[in-house]
């Protein structure tokens, strides 16, 4: 089971990657929660077309990925551009490096819960001051 679920997680993310928003429902569920708040499925797509719009250049590259169902651990790691604003810091087109650690918990084959905690910190080390 846990490779099955491996290969769905890595099929959500190439579906992220390549913005093919009418796929997410196969891999979200309508009752997705993001680090605690209930944003269904509508608002969880919501989000994540702000995030490409905001970073035009974003990928989804997976680092380290640990298993055991229902539950998937993943260290995601990001080289883009954000075009203004990104978490409150003024990047403004400049490339940064970073990390998320997000973990999810699946209800049969789609995600239900994501807890996600990105490396803000390596992002400011990155800018100038």
């Amino acid at each position: 089971m846990s490779g099955e679920l491996a290969d769905i997680y890595r099929a959500y993310l190439d579906c992220l990657n390549r913005q093919a928003w009418d796929e997410l429902g196969q891999f979200v569920d309508n009752d997705v929660r993001h680090n605690d708040r209930l944003l269904r499925l509508s608002g969880y797509r919501e989000m994540l077309v702000q995030d490409f719009v905001d970073i035009p250049n974003l990928q989804f590259n997976i680092q380290l990925l640990v298993c055991e169902p229902p539950r998937l651990a993943a260290r995601l790691s990001f080289d883009c551009s954000p075009k203004g604003e990104f978490m409150g810091l003024s990047v403004n087109g400049r490339r940064v490096s970073f990390t998320e650690n997000v973990f999810y918990e699946f209800v049969g084959s789609k995600i239900r819960s994501v807890w996600s905690v990105i490396d803000k910190s390596a992002i400011e080390a990155q800018l100038p001051y």
